[in-house]
């Protein structure tokens, strides 16, 4: 159900100017998902939706992967907030500026989603929870290689 819903959003802000999240569960409504705000802002976040500006001066959802510059950009600005990469045992630690923290966290969750057990963002650092001590060196090497 999860993935039909989000993949009907997904087809909505390619055919639509979706510019809250209550004109989205209002068109989910119209075909059929009994959805809350909750479970839309969860569906924004795991699908990695972003705002992009229109001429008029409003915004609308869009699908970042469908913006390849936006993806750069942002891919470019969480890279100068990171502070450093490291890791031990089966835990990967990486530093922030503050409050980017969660970011970064965001950034990671979705790039490397089932590279790991887990993740806790606080203000400036970010915790990822890896199987072993061998994953955790690889995904450290690989976010190194991508922050800096």
């Amino acid at each position: 159900m999860k993935y039909k819903r989000q993949g009907q959003i997904l087809k909505i802000i390619q055919e639509q100017n979706i510019r809250t999240h209550e004109q989205l569960i209002e068109e989910l409504h119209k075909i059929g998902f009994d959805v809350t705000q909750a479970t839309v802002s969860r569906d924004i976040k795991e699908l990695g939706l972003v705002k992009i500006p229109l001429p008029d001066g409003g915004s609308v959802y869009s699908s970042s992967s469908d913006i390849p510059k936006e993806r750069d950009r942002r891919i470019n600005m969480i890279t100068d907030t990171v502070r450093s990469v490291e890791y031990s045992m089966n835990n990967v630690v990486i530093k922030t500026y503050p409050g980017m923290a969660s970011a970064v966290a965001a950034s990671v969750d979705t790039s490397m989603r089932g590279d790991f057990l887990g993740s806790i963002a606080g203000d400036d650092t970010l915790l990822i929870i890896t199987a072993s001590e061998e994953k955790s060196a690889q995904i450290a090497e690989k976010l190194r290689k991508l922050f800096h």
